[in-house]
């Protein structure tokens, strides 16, 4: 005989399943959307969120609102995870591709009403990516210009070709709208020109956005911020006598430390008994040496430059 379903499930949980349930996650998915739905676009709103805690966040970035939203419906999670991945492969459009989801699921409910099977629904909605990926595909413009030696053999030879520069115009121009709804709008062509040269530093075949670091200073205005092509140190300076020396050093010699130059304390579990006073000095004098062998083998490097981990990165 065929043993009975056993379900042990929380107290007050309901269970639920076929066309209402389905409809009941898409409000789900709706009621999230509409929440981030007037944020989008140059004239998106600030949303003020009020966490527990006290902490109060006031932001019109989709990703942001998601994360502080404590969503517990299943369905309408989904919702936050499609904006953590669209904040961590594009880092732009968490809000367009939520209310896109919603979209979706708004107008699928109608076909699930009449009875459609969501297989069918999917089916359709796979066929119009692929028609919608062969049109983007269409309307896409190479932001590479096309080298002279290109134009003269365009019509001879099309199977290998080489590009010129780059397009700054079409890059600094995708900079600025993707600038529209952050706070930082009204200076959105002073930054996309920032932003497009520290890309272009970046190595075209990795991309790796990690290298670009952004580094916050209190006081002054928003176009002093300025790119250094370079890396650039909160504080470099943390020696006596450091005024007199030269804050410019052309084709440096740069030494990297990951260990201390001070005398270290013991743990505080060491015991070390000493009968008699010399043998204390020639313990100190052991520690000394230590760190006298090591300016040494620095100075014999040729090192006139030298950075060092701060003790609790060691």
């Amino acid at each position: 005989m065929m043993q009975p379903k056993i379900l042990v499930l929380r107290q007050g949980t309901d269970e639920s399943q076929g066309i209402p349930q389905l409809i009941s996650n898409i409000n789900a998915c709706n009621a999230i959307v509409d929440i981030v739905r007037t944020t989008l676009g140059p004239r998106g709103m600030d949303k003020l969120i009020y966490e527990g805690n006290g902490a109060i966040t006031i932001s019109n970035d989709g990703a942001t609102i998601m994360k502080l939203l404590e969503i517990v419906h299943p369905a309408a999670l989904t919702l936050v995870e499609i904006a953590k991945s669209q904040d961590e492969e594009v880092g732009d459009g968490t809000t367009t591709v939520v209310i896109l989801a919603g979209e979706f699921l708004k107008e699928a409910k109608e076909f699930i009403e009449t009875g459609v099977h969501p297989t069918d629904i999917i089916r359709g909605y796979t066929r119009a990516s692929e028609l919608a990926k062969e049109k983007i595909n269409e309307l896409s413009v190479n932001i590479n210009k096309p080298s002279s030696s290109d134009d003269k053999n365009s019509s001879s030879s099309s199977s290998s070709t080489t590009t010129g520069p780059v397009n700054r115009e079409i890059l600094e121009k995708c900079a600025s709208t993707a600038l529209n709804s952050k706070l930082v709008h009204s200076h959105r062509d002073f930054f996309s020109k920032m932003v497009v040269d520290a890309v272009l530093k970046l190595d075209n075949s990795l991309l790796d956005l990690d290298l670009i670091g952004i580094k916050k200073e209190k006081g002054g205005s928003l176009e002093d911020s300025l790119l250094v092509d370079g890396v650039a140190f909160k504080k470099c300076f943390s020696y006596a006598g450091f005024e007199q020396q030269p804050k410019k050093i052309p084709n440096p010699k740069i030494l990297l430390l990951n260990l201390e130059l001070e005398l270290k304390a013991e743990k505080d579990n060491a015991e070390i008994r000493i009968d008699k006073s010399e043998d204390y000095q020639a313990m100190i004098d052991a520690e000394w040496k230590i760190i006298y062998q090591k300016l040494d083998q620095i100075v014999a490097s040729g090192a006139n430059v030298i950075f060092r981990a701060s003790p609790s990165e060691i």
